[in-house]
């Protein structure tokens, strides 16, 4: 499932690669993977602090992007685990 823009998608694969080198394959297939991935190595498994990592420069780097559907997937996530998008 993908429920992220291509250029939020971009900044936590470019993200995760700098902080941890590896990221999980099932993250690049599914969002729901690779959100959950970044809540638990970018933001201590705190959504609004993922969002604000995604969104950090404001909706100008984002113009594709569903910023409410995306924070409410993130929070989703963060509630339910990986598999809360299935």
């Amino acid at each position: 499932m993908q429920f992220l823009s291509s250029s939020e998608r971009e900044v936590l694969l470019e993200r995760l690669q700098q902080r941890d080198g590896e990221i999980d394959v099932r993250g690049q297939e599914c969002d729901c993977h690779l959100v959950f991935e970044a809540l638990h190595l970018l933001a201590d498994g705190m959504p609004e602090r993922l969002y604000a990592i995604i969104h950090h420069q404001g909706r100008r780097n984002h113009l594709q992007a569903n910023a409410g559907n995306t924070f409410l997937m993130v929070q989703k996530i963060a509630e339910s685990g990986s598999m809360a998008c299935g």
